[in-house]
């Protein structure tokens, strides 16, 4: 009976000061709740989004157009397009150049566009910048907070693929138009 009664004071003492603390500092109380949540693979990714939402692309050298990669790694034949009812938002952009040998030393910079069927191209926001080394390589690596949103139908490409000079990798999520 005294090991119940010392087990319960224990008890109603813990309760005390996690309410005490949760009271005081409740900003420590929601990350320590937050860092105790944990995602079920086959749900939601860590920054809330369905995996079966993810899209990750790869432009390749001399194609003006981007493919998608699956989950094995695997390229698609073709252009990636945008598909219907969705809106692509891009988190995440990394390019890299090579030969430019006589700019050593001087910023390159690369930049992905999106085009539609009609061949309407535009640059999305946000062009990428970094020094040319000795060897005559330059390569950059950038995350959009906030994601930039590419439209239903669009393809994207990329400048330094397209020209043959690099190529290029993209990553974001789809959400409902």
């Amino acid at each position: 009976m005294r090991l119940l009664k010392q087990a319960l004071a224990g008890l109603g003492a813990f309760v005390v000061f996690a309410a005490i603390a949760a009271l005081v500092a409740p900003q420590h109380a929601h990350a320590v709740a937050a860092a105790l949540v944990q995602i079920v693979p086959g749900t939601t990714t860590h920054v809330g989004q369905d995996e079966g939402q993810l899209v990750s692309l790869k432009c390749e050298l001399g194609k003006a157009f981007c493919q998608s990669l699956d989950s094995a790694g695997n390229l698609a034949a073709g252009a990636y397009e945008v598909p219907a009812g969705f809106t692509l938002v891009i988190t995440d952009y990394g390019f890299e150049e090579f030969g430019l040998g006589s700019l050593t030393g001087q910023f390159a910079c690369d930049a992905f566009f999106a085009s539609t069927v009609n061949q309407n191209l535009s640059l999305l926001p946000i062009p990428s910048c970094a020094v040319v080394d000795t060897a005559g390589f330059v390569s950059s690596a950038k995350h959009f907070t906030t994601g930039i949103r590419a439209a239903s139908g669009v393809s994207i490409g990329d400048q330094a693929a397209a020209f043959g000079d690099g190529d290029a990798s993209i990553q974001g999520y789809l959400v409902p138009n």
